[in-house]
């Protein structure tokens, strides 16, 4: 097989057609039983029902036939990601980050107002804030028990021991339309600021709530799926062409297919050594979680976003939508900022999301550059006219003190009870 056409028809023609500037999101939460006992899956399938009953449809069942994706006309989907612990809202692509903010925020409200007469609460927090009190409440969904079972399979000196980690962590991933000549150069862009990204939006702790501000990053690395080449974690490559993006495939890894319809799992094998024997089709089972991904569905995504506190849920989408639409102005800046600095993007990211001084960055220059690029993503998303740089208005703040929600949580974790509310709310000044 020709794993170079394989990688080609799979992830890069999908962009042909693409025109930078339409957005989906998909925001993923925990949901917490307030008496700090596990989660009811009784109750999480009576949430789903509530939404059939409200203008929703099943489009997948789960494995016992209960109802695993609902959709509704807008072609948003409500499920719960791996665990009951873990809802997700995915918002369908459009060209107004407002309309999708109105929508998510209204099906949002409707669900923490029937989960309350059981003392359930959606919260915004990226690590599971009840971890000790809660199991794995898997959701049976065919692609989850493949994963569950990967993951345990392989589980060994070299992972961590969490295997069972997808039911404790929550994250917002961005899709974005870019057109194909810019792919390269926005990859990139995305690819070297992963560490401002993580200055701004850590809401991660640890299950010991330790000094780490984005243990997201740890749970996914230091799994099985560390054990995939490049699957995992900051993207250390420059992209200059389309097929420097096709090359970057080749040495990472696949460890599941299909065969006579029952998925296997497998120790991980390169991609350009796995299609030497196996079928084009496999490469619809590739998964893979970088930090920054590009996608069979022709999209960019960045995925290393933390969920933010519900108030600020669409800071992550809004501020990766105006640094797309101002690319060009992000890039030279950036470049500038990093000029003489030869660490890696993982290293740079791995710093801050512990909450470590960056050597040769003083934070002076840190505030400046994370203060500027808020204003470029800003004047971005002035340049669609649609009321969206809104949504980027508290990043202000957030840069000029270098401060992310894991930093409030920490300072705070001996009132955890209450910041758990208070990031349960919705209601923002900025609106």
């Amino acid at each position: 097989m020709n794993c170079e056409k394989i990688i080609y028809n799979r992830f890069i023609l999908p962009f042909l057609n693409k025109k930078t500037g339409i957005i989906g999101c998909e925001l993923e939460f925990p949901m917490l039983n307030l008496s700090k006992r596990p989660i009811d899956k009784k109750i999480a399938l009576g949430l789903l029902n509530y939404f059939l009953e409200n203008e929703f449809t099943v489009d997948e069942t789960d494995t016992l036939k209960n109802p695993a994706f609902i959709v509704n006309k807008y072609g948003d989907c409500i499920s719960f990601d791996n665990s009951y612990n873990n809802i997700e809202f995915s918002m369908n692509y459009g060209d107004n980050l407002i309309d999708i903010k109105n929508r998510f925020y209204f099906y949002f409200k409707k669900a923490n107002n029937f989960l309350e007469k059981y003392n359930y609460i959606i919260t915004g927090f990226g690590t599971n804030p009840y971890k000790k009190y809660i199991n794995q409440c898997h959701v049976s969904y065919p692609v989850y028990n493949m994963v569950d079972e990967y993951l345990h399979k392989f589980d060994c000196e070299l992972t961590h021991s969490y295997p069972d980690f997808p039911a404790y962590l929550s994250s917002v991933q961005t899709h974005l339309d870019i057109d194909i000549d810019d792919l390269p150069k926005t990859a990139t862009l995305f690819a070297k600021t992963d560490f401002l990204r993580g200055i701004l939006f850590s809401n991660s702790p640890d299950f010991e709530f330790g000094k780490t501000l984005c243990f997201r990053d740890y749970l996914w690395q230091k799994s099985a799926f560390g054990l995939c080449s490049k699957n995992t974690g900051a993207v250390d490559e420059e992209y200059k062409t389309i097929d420097d993006i096709k090359k970057s495939f080749y040495k990472r890894s696949i460890f599941n297919n299909i065969r006579d319809n029952k998925y296997y799992t497998f120790y991980p094998i390169w991609l350009d050594q796995y299609f030497e024997k196996n079928p084009e089709s496999d490469i619809n089972q590739f998964l893979s979680f970088r930090n920054i991904e590009i996608t069979y569905r022709g999209t960019l995504e960045i995925r290393s976003d933390c969920t933010q506190p519900v108030y600020d849920a669409f800071a992550p989408p809004a501020f990766n939508l105006g640094i797309a639409i101002n690319a060009d102005k992000a890039t030279a800046f950036t470049d500038e900022f990093l000029s003489g600095i030869s660490f890696s993007n993982s290293y740079l990211r791995n710093k801050v999301i512990n909450g470590e001084i960056i050597d040769k960055i003083s934070l002076g220059d840190l505030k400046e550059y994370a203060c500027k690029m808020v204003k470029i993503s800003e004047e971005g998303l002035l340049l669609r006219k649609k009321g969206e740089e809104k949504l980027i208005s508290p990043l202000k703040q957030r840069a000029a003190d270098l401060m992310c929600p894991a930093k409030y949580i920490l300072e705070n974790k001996n009132n955890l009870d209450k910041v758990i509310i208070e990031f349960s709310k919705t209601n923002t000044s900025y609106f």
